[in-house]
């Protein structure tokens, strides 16, 4: 029983490099498990600008969300920002790996031991991603991955939880199956939140096919800048640190309008006439939404920004040259109408 998923931690924990890999039903469900897992109370700093279920493990688990802003570059959180906003009742940091990119993973460890605070991060989009020489999975207390249909690894649902600490990993294993292990009184209130065997299977295939599908992403994206930079030198992409490999979950730009006579809502809406699905990415910011409305009113101007501005182009580990070119087509006869 559930051999099929331990082999799928067993390969995925192999490949990350990390001791323990806890396949869970998605990611959300294994972010509320992380954060039960490790105690938190009071205050947890995020950023805004990541996925609207990314907050809700916080909100979940009675934590109060405070809002860092993020950088203008990278679009992940802005590292100086955040030790100002530290106070006696926060009890973590929880940040978001953007569209496959890392967050700077050294300076907030530091800033995390400094300050004697959990650190997690949402790597939803980060499964082969890489700092350095160290792959994504390995950072913090604990690192949470989504295996859902538009993720490089999928198992069609699903979501895994890499760590190196032997107490959360065990706490997850429980809590993601209501908390009982079968041999003892349940301790906690768990959740429904295995992952199941035909899902693992599905991963165990995809993870087969991971290498060949992240160079393939990878160079896609890097034809699709070129392509659309010909067009129009100034567009801005969002930046790849140098000591950084990205998945390339999202292929995401950043329309000025002030600087190209249009906006990314005008270019989003011609290339819906066009057929081309580009994603508003993530809009609106956290701190817009009502679910987070008890949280205090973040200063994040950058934030404001970019969430307003950046568009995400489609982009897939199987999208042809043909596609690409497509878009493009269309961007530059969009483009060249707002010159005319």
């Amino acid at each position: 029983m559930n051999e099929t998923m331990r082999e799928f931690e067993k390969k995925t924990a192999h490949y990350l490099g990390v001791k323990h890999c806890v396949a869970v039903s998605t990611c959300t469900a294994g972010l509320m498990l992380v954060m039960r897992g490790l105690a938190l109370r009071g205050e947890v700093i995020m950023p805004s600008f990541t996925f609207s279920a990314s907050g809700l493990p916080v909100v979940w688990n009675n934590l109060k969300p405070v809002f860092v802003d993020i950088d203008p570059d990278t679009f992940t959180v802005d590292t100086a920002a955040i030790e100002k906003l530290i106070t006696p009742k926060t009890s973590a940091i929880f940040v978001t790996h953007v569209f496959g990119v890392p967050a700077d993973t050294k300076k907030l460890e530091s800033i995390a031991r400094k300050h004697g605070l959990k650190l997690i991060f949402d790597a939803a989009h980060a499964f082969g991603s890489s700092r350095g020489k160290t792959k994504v999975g390995n950072f913090g207390d604990a690192e949470v991955f989504s295996c859902s249909p538009t993720k490089v690894l999928t198992t069609g649902e699903g979501g895994i939880v890499a760590t190196n600490d032997d107490a959360l990993a065990e706490y997850v294993r429980r809590g993601r199956n209501y908390g009982d292990d079968g041999h003892s009184p349940v301790p906690f209130a768990g959740l429904s939140a295995r992952m199941s065997e035909f899902h693992a299977a599905i991963g165990l295939v995809s993870l087969g096919g991971l290498k060949k599908n992240l160079k393939r992403r990878i160079a896609s994206a890097e034809y699709f800048k070129k392509q659309m930079l010909k067009i129009e030198p100034r567009l801005k992409f969002q930046k790849i640190p140098q000591d950084v490999q990205t998945t390339y979950k999202d292929l995401s730009l950043y329309i000025d309008p002030e600087l190209h006579g249009y906006s990314r809502d005008d270019l989003q809406e011609y290339f819906a006439t066009q057929g081309i699905m580009a994603r508003k990415y993530f809009y609106p910011a956290l701190h817009k939404h009502a679910t987070y409305a008890y949280a205090k009113k973040p200063k994040v101007p950058i934030t404001d920004l970019v969430a307003v501005r950046v568009l995400s182009l489609p982009l897939y580990s199987h999208i042809t040259k043909d596609d690409i070119d497509y878009t493009v087509r269309a961007f530059k006869k969009f483009h060249d109408s707002k010159k005319s």
